[in-house]
């Protein structure tokens, strides 16, 4: 890269910290936002971070655009916060001097939304679990006749519910505990929706990768597939591996296409075990937590989007290394508790899928300090989860422990 603009990077956090990596060692100068917890304000190729306060992050982030960050900026979402608010303030944003990345920005509000998004797939021909939007107590009784139990409760819209929840979804085994979970989300206004589960292990999730320039063509392809995820059914990967499947791919474009996706672009998929066919489980118009999994495997999506919103040459696309592991190990051990407690995997079968080269998320020689910080949190964080669970604790996706 020619250009040095700055990069401003919005949110997130080892997403974050890997987009900062790719821009910093293109000689980037990266500016980073976020909480206290942001692993990337630790790293060498973060110019600056400003920290923001618990609360309402959107508010945070526009004022500190408009009075902070350096003119001319280049700006990235790392979060959906940050997403949104580009999407409904581009403008105002671009008024201050700033120059968020290249974006459908109606598109990336309808994928915000899970009843949108599930709309768009059907007519793009793309499987989809059945749905069911709550908003009456008429529509709770329909979706527990038409879908049943078990079903996972989702809010349309998951970055506020999780400020709430602390959760994405909720897990009901039972009508009753359907009853509560929709009454106490309620409370609070969230719009939900009720889906059926797609059935299989954990894993067969497998998600699609791209950026997609103004005239709609992609500038990159990749796929990758969780291996395990905590909490079960509908939790972060904690253990995923890079490999390419032409079929995922074609789904995810055909969905990208239909919204009218510019940008980037990660579409996932669950492969149901009762015919493999593929289910769409959520579509994001940013780089996510396996960005760094992407990056190390050859496709730098925060470089990509920095280069083609300034118009610069993205290099041409020449696919990415399968076989590339990253793995999350306090997370995984807990999935792997999960998946033992469930009869799904042993110790050996859990010990023989990490017999490989390993990457880990913050871990870098290059990159030192956000990998030992995180290290030095690690028992105080084991001994938060074992608080927080207990002895027969709650499952961590269940609304019990609110209801």
């Amino acid at each position: 890269m020619t250009a040095l603009r700055p990069a401003v990077v919005l949110g997130g956090r080892t997403n974050a910290l890997s987009v900062a990596r790719g821009l910093g060692r293109r000689g980037v100068p990266v500016h980073a936002v976020g909480d206290a917890e942001s692993v990337v304000r630790h790293s060498r190729y973060c110019t600056r971070f400003v920290p923001i306060e618990p609360g309402e992050p959107q508010p945070q982030y526009l004022r500190l655009m408009r009075d902070v960050l350096p003119r001319g900026a280049m700006v990235i979402p790392c979060d959906d916060d940050s997403l949104e608010l580009i999407a409904r303030s581009r403008d105002e944003i671009t008024s201050f001097g700033l120059h968020p990345i290249h974006a459908s920005d109606g598109a990336v509000l309808d994928l915000l939304d899970k009843e949108r998004t599930y709309e768009i797939a059907r007519r793009a021909g793309v499987g989809a679990p059945r749905t069911i939007t709550l908003r009456t107590e008429d529509d709770l009784e329909q979706a527990l006749r038409e879908i049943g139990v078990p079903c996972a409760l989702k809010p349309l819209h998951i970055h506020e519910f999780a400020r709430v929840f602390k959760r994405k979804v909720f897990l009901i085994r039972d009508a009753e505990m359907l009853r509560r979970a929709f009454a106490r989300t309620s409370e609070h206004g969230f719009e939900m929706l009720l889906t059926e589960i797609v059935q299989g292990g954990e894993d067969r999730y497998w998600s699609y990768y791209t950026y997609i320039d103004e005239s709609g063509r992609p500038l990159c392809n990749f796929t990758k597939r969780k291996l395990r995820q905590h909490p079960y059914g509908f939790g972060g990967a904690t253990y995923h591996v890079t490999a390419w499947d032409p079929e995922v791919a074609d789904a995810g474009l055909r969905l990208i296409a239909e919204a009218g996706v510019r940008g980037v672009a990660c579409v996932e998929f669950k492969r149901d075990v009762r015919d493999d066919g593929l289910r769409l489980i959520e579509c994001n118009s940013r780089v996510t937590a396996a960005n760094e999994l992407m990056r190390l495997a050859g496709i730098d999506l925060g470089s990509i989007a920095y280069a083609s919103t300034l118009g610069l040459r993205v290099p041409a696309d020449r696919g990415f290394k399968e076989g590339v592991r990253l793995w999350y190990p306090l997370q995984d051990v807990l999935a792997f508790r999960e998946g033992r407690d469930r009869g799904e995997l042993t110790m050996g079968t859990w010990v023989r899928s990490l017999a490989h080269r390993q990457a880990f998320p913050t871990l870098s020689v290059r990159d030192p300090l956000p990998g030992m910080v995180e290290a030095v949190k690690l028992p105080g964080r084991v001994q938060s989860i074992m608080r927080r669970n207990g002895a027969g604790g709650t499952d961590s996706s269940s609304p019990e422990a609110e209801i």
